[in-house]
């Protein structure tokens, strides 16, 4: 009842408020006792909340004075203006509609992060808020009296709310209570400020090639939809700046990063680099996308640590998917960083266009997809010599269009059996030239046709377990007619279940497959209740005529090809399995792959193993096997320790190894990284690097993370 008559009462002070300011919003009393006396003064006590406008007061005590327009409150106090301002204090004295007052023994909250502690505070015109003798931190501040891990004391504090900046005065920054250093003037973000001109964390960084130095970025707001970061990098060895734009559009975005470099390393007095990428969205449905990768020397990428790409591709790109078409053109320039690759012989500069559409097949059924394809690549060099011996000359170019027409039809017959058919016809337009053993035009015609039956078997038992097993057997035969035609696109083929039942287990145009042969894979799934998956795919070829131009590891060689094998294993607790390998008819291994991932709850880990047996066709003169790692596990409350090693079985050495330790709580984050580069050639040499990041967090979303607070003793 007390409170159901404060709430009436509380009219009769809304009343007031607005005949002393009509140009303020009315506010709301809700107390358990209310009083209203004769001279226009109103207590209210007990439980008491007033709500004006975003402010929200909670208080033990207010006295409001209807001549003078001010209140008295009372506490503890808790001040709430909006979803991330609060401020906490023992009394107060507020006017104009609770934006203008003294409040004492305050404590100023900020997006709960973010406490601002002061002798007294000021609220002036409902925006700023200045605190005097004050100390801000982010830290939790124990009531033992133990010094936070950090905390900024200053003269003075102003909050802006508007533009959502803090400003200190005489500023002091102390580490568990002891004098870093001190700023005159210091401006900093509030906890909820998205983005604001001024510096980044800065980075200390060491590297046996560029030496030792800090990186300090500074962050540009050019508008709400564009900003620059400016990054001077200074070391003992070279000066390096570093420029990154980025701009987002109604229908697109772009970034754009320029790094130019002085060192001693080479004799090119400006080093440089350009990576930079975007798209756009455009009328019709269509996409336009562009990137951008270029440097001035091999090397200067790697070792600034901006990529460690071998190949440096810029591209842009149109496209369009609708439901019953595809469109895409791609223009591609590539600049070879590895060791024995001429760029005046390399296929430079490479134009891709493709347009595939779905038709009615009418009284065939089934589906029907025909297609349009463009390919054309440039080599600077005009030799006609084949010096490198891989069976085109050095200045070999390109030009090829294609037409392909694939129909596809299954049935389900009511034994379970489900039968399919499809079939493919397809024509290759050549246009070469600076290569005497090809002819400078050529053509080419295909077909190919297909049967398959597979019988699924699913059984569901008792405790909601699911096995599935679907075995398949497909007849397939596929014809070319004569063409003397260079392989470029099709050097690289493996066999795998994405094209065990395909007409031509090539991913180019290049080279067809042709002749008859029969394919057949089995495949078992398993699915429990828990989230537990596993699966296994096994899968063989046995060609019955015809011939191919495929290499030995490629599993397709011989008449009977390699056996695949390819498995994948989810717990639902963490650990996922995925698998593959390739038997050749003596059950060797011809190709190996396996990645694993582990991830509990203070730790996890995951890695990858590659094997690659040696294979003359594919410029593999040895075998290849290669075990990458990552692993994180958390030591202790706020300390996580990482690492990732990479290691050549070949060799037998470590090509690339890292170690980091991040200690991480609601206060501050502090990363320290050493890693180590191997790897030693003509464009890359063996180089260890050192990084220290030290970052206060509270100010400014990007800080904002799930950590451990520190706890009290």
């Amino acid at each position: 009842m007390q409170r159901l008559l404060g709430a009436v009462i509380a009219l009769s002070f809304a009343i007031l408020i607005a005949q002393n300011a009509m140009a303020q919003q009315a506010a709301t009393l809700i107390a358990d006792r209310v009083e209203l006396a004769q001279d226009r003064t109103l207590v209210a006590e007990g439980n008491v909340e007033i709500l004006q406008g975003t402010a929200h007061v909670k208080a033990q005590r207010v006295t409001y004075d209807g001549t003078t327009d001010t209140l008295k409150i009372e506490g503890p106090i808790v001040l709430q203006d909006g979803e991330s301002t609060v401020i906490l204090a023992s009394q107060a004295e507020l006017s104009d509609g609770l934006e203008n007052g003294i409040l004492r023994g305050a404590r100023l909250v900020l997006n709960q992060q973010l406490q601002i502690a002061a002798v007294e505070m000021q609220r002036v015109n409902g925006r700023y808020i200045q605190a005097y003798k004050v100390a801000a931190t982010s830290c939790h501040v124990c009531e033992t009296g133990r010094p936070p891990l950090w905390q900024i004391r200053a003269k003075r504090i102003v909050h802006d709310e508007l533009e959502q900046q803090l400003y200190f005065d005489e500023a002091q920054l102390r580490v568990l209570d002891i004098p870093i250093f001190w700023l005159p003037r210091l401006r900093l973000p509030d906890p909820t400020l998205d983005r604001a001109s001024g510096f980044l964390i800065p980075k200390l960084q060491s590297s046996s090639l560029i030496g030792w130095g800090v990186k300090a970025p500074y962050f540009f707001k050019l508008g709400d939809s564009r900003d620059l970061t400016v990054t001077p990098w200074l070391t003992n060895k070279s000066t390096t700046l570093e420029l990154a734009y980025r701009q987002a559009f109604s229908e697109g975005r772009i970034t754009w990063e320029t790094y130019i470099s002085r060192d001693d390393l080479t004799a090119e007095p400006i080093r440089w680099g350009i990576l930079a990428d975007g798209s756009f969205d455009l009328a019709r449905n269509y996409t336009l996308a562009f990137d951008i990768e270029a440097a001035s020397d091999a090397s200067y990428l790697s070792e600034y640590d901006y990529s460690n790409k071998d190949r440096l591709d810029s591209a842009i790109s149109l496209a369009r998917t609708r439901a019953f078409d595809t469109s895409f053109v791609e223009l591609v320039g590539i600049r070879s960083l590895r060791n024995g690759e001429d760029n005046g012989t390399f296929p430079g500069l490479i134009l891709d266009a493709r347009h595939s559409r779905n038709i009615d097949p009418g009284l065939l059924g089934g589906d029907a997809l025909a297609s349009l394809d463009f390919h054309s690549h440039y080599r600077s060099s005009d030799s006609q010599l084949d010096a490198d011996g891989d069976g085109i000359s050095d200045g070999l170019d390109v030009a090829r269009a294609s037409a392909e027409l694939e129909w596809t039809r299954e049935w389900a017959h009511r034994s379970g059996l489900l039968f399919g058919a499809k079939a493919t016809g397809g024509i290759d337009l050549y246009a070469l030239s600076n290569d005497p053993t090809f002819d400078s035009h050529a053509a080419r015609g295909s077909a190919g046709a297909a049967v398959s039956v597979s019988m699924p078997f699913a059984k569901t038992n008792a405790a909601g377990v699911r096995h599935m097993i679907a075995p398949k057997v497909q007849l397939t035969w596929t014809g070319q007619t004569d063409a003397n035609l260079p392989n470029e696109d099709s050097r690289f083929v493996e066999l795998d279940s994405g094209n065990l039942f395909s007409f031509n287990r090539a991913p180019g145009r290049d080279i067809i497959e042709d002749g008859a042969r029969i394919d057949a894979g089995l495949t078992w799934m398993r699915m429990a209740p828990q989230g537990r998956t596993s699966s296994l795919t096994i899968g063989r070829s046995e060609r019955l005529s015809g011939t191919n131009s495929f290499t030995t590891t490629s599993g397709l060689k011989s008449d009977s090809s390699d056996w695949l094998l390819e498995g994948a294993l989810d717990t639902g607790t963490g650990l996922n399995v995925v698998g593959r390998i390739l038997l050749d008819n003596d059950y060797g291994v011809t190709k190996n792959e396996l990645r694993a991932s582990y991830e509990a709850d203070r730790w996890e880990v995951s890695g990858a193993f590659a094997y690659l047996s040696a294979d003359v066709d594919e410029d593999r003169t040895t075998n290849a096997s290669e075990l990458a790692i990552a692993a994180a596990y958390d030591i202790r409350r706020s300390f996580t320790l990482s690492g990732d090693l990479r290691y050549d079985f070949t060799t037998s050495s470590t090509t690339e190894a890292g170690l980091g330790l991040t200690y991480l709580n609601e206060c501050v984050e502090v990363e320290l990284s050493v890693s180590r580069n191997f790897t030693s050639s003509a464009s890359v040499t063996p180089s260890t690097d050192f990084g220290l990041t030290i970052g206060l967090r509270g100010f400014g979303t990007s800080a904002i993370k799930a950590s451990t607070p520190t706890t009290c003793h």
